[in-house]
């Protein structure tokens, strides 16, 4: 009766770390290791998220200096029309 409990056991403990390896292993990755946990969390989405976000960033600049410039050429423009009166 032992040796059937031990073989019982030996299978249970082999089928959770069959289901445990499933269950992992189906999980989606993501680059957000706020939503990833500890399991599917992926570097490589990771690196991919950063260089999205800094090419926004570098748009979101680039988009700022433009509108610095006018700015600039507007109060200039401004300041041209004060010195006419």
């Amino acid at each position: 009766m032992k040796a059937l409990r031990t073989i019982t056991l030996r299978h249970a403990a082999a089928l959770a770390v069959v289901v445990m390896a499933l269950t992992l292993s189906s999980c989606e990755t993501t680059g957000d290791p706020t939503q990833g946990g500890l399991f599917g969390w992926s570097e490589g989405k990771a690196q991919q998220r950063l260089g999205e976000r800094e090419a926004v960033l570098q748009d979101t600049r680039n988009a700022t200096g433009s509108v610095e410039n006018s700015n600039w050429k507007l109060e200039a423009q401004k300041a041209e029309l004060r010195r006419q009166r």
